[in-house]
């Protein structure tokens, strides 16, 4: 049985902590010093795990990680009913009431950055800022032709010149009417070098990635990361930072970044040269600096 953390006086102590909220135990990780961050996995099946340690935020903040519903060692329930966008911010919120704070700061990467805008646009009120690192925010046509014309520049790309077969698997998965029944590991196996600008870092990267493929059946069905936020995003009044990996196909600067940032009339947006949609791995320094900088900017240092 996993250990609750009660006490009040331990609830931000370093290191591995259960809670109980919302009906679920969910598990975080803290570390780090200064005002709190809430940072959920994405939400879809990965651990968070996947992002530790984003240490240009541990300078600053007293960072806690979470595994979202059902992901990593936090539990969640057997019903798709319960896996709407909604229900993910609704978990961060029952969070940062447990914790006892009164005003937070949120960062999310991809499906983690979906859920962190949408507790932006729920919550403004309770937030001292907000980093959207890769972040998802119309899965829409803009967003769909935008992809397809990354995917299709990449076939000139060394990697992909040297490993025309990569390339083919990747395609005919990307289309195929069947992709939904796949398992993470097949869908990453077949198109994890895509999330790169440098391709050949997807097997080291992708083969560390703890991933529940129920949680992702539950996410689809539920239609989690398909609300268009773009109509909502001007109610956020936070600071907030953006960063995009310029060779990002998957949530790239242009259909996401881009009208992110025009959005949100308090934002930042910073684009990391020769990173796709991992900067903080494919191109620390730069993702460092950015968090600095914007960290200064708000008089946060």
């Amino acid at each position: 049985m996993k250990h609750l953390t009660t006490n009040p006086s331990l609830l931000l102590q370093q290191g591995e902590h259960f809670a109980e909220i919302n009906g679920i135990t969910i598990h975080y990780y803290v570390s780090g010093q200064g005002p709190v961050m809430l940072i959920p996995s994405s939400g879809w099946g990965p651990s968070v795990n996947f992002v530790m340690p984003l240490t240009a935020l541990e300078r600053h903040c007293t960072t806690v990680y979470f595994d979202t519903r059902h992901s990593g060692q936090s539990t969640g329930p057997d019903d798709a009913t319960q896996y709407k966008l909604e229900n993910f911010v609704a978990d961060i919120e029952a969070l940062r009431v447990y914790l006892g704070q009164d005003k937070i700061f949120v960062a999310g990467h991809s499906g983690g950055g979906h859920q962190v805008l949408a507790y932006g646009i729920a919550h403004n009120e309770h937030l001292l800022g907000i980093i959207a690192i890769d972040a998802i925010v119309a899965a829409d046509g803009v967003r769909a032709e935008e992809m397809m014309r990354r995917v299709a520049k990449k076939q000139h790309e060394p990697f992909y010149l040297a490993n025309p077969a990569y390339y083919e698997r990747a395609i005919a998965l990307m289309t195929s009417p069947n992709r939904a029944a796949l398992t993470i590991k097949e869908v990453i196996d077949a198109t994890g070098g895509f999330y790169f600008y440098r391709p050949e870092l997807a097997e080291a990267v992708f083969g560390n990635m703890e991933a529940n493929d129920d949680v992702l059946k539950y996410t689809q069905q539920a239609g989690f990361q398909s609300k268009n936020l773009l109509p909502e995003l001007p109610r956020i009044s936070v600071p907030t930072l953006i960063i995009v990996g310029e060779d990002d196909f998957m949530c790239d600067p242009i259909s996401q970044g881009q009208r992110m940032h025009e959005a949100i009339a308090s934002s930042t947006l910073v684009l990391i040269q020769e990173s796709g949609h991992m900067p903080w791995i494919e191109q620390p320094a730069a993702f460092d600096t950015a968090c600095e900088q914007w960290f200064t900017e708000q008089h946060y240092v």
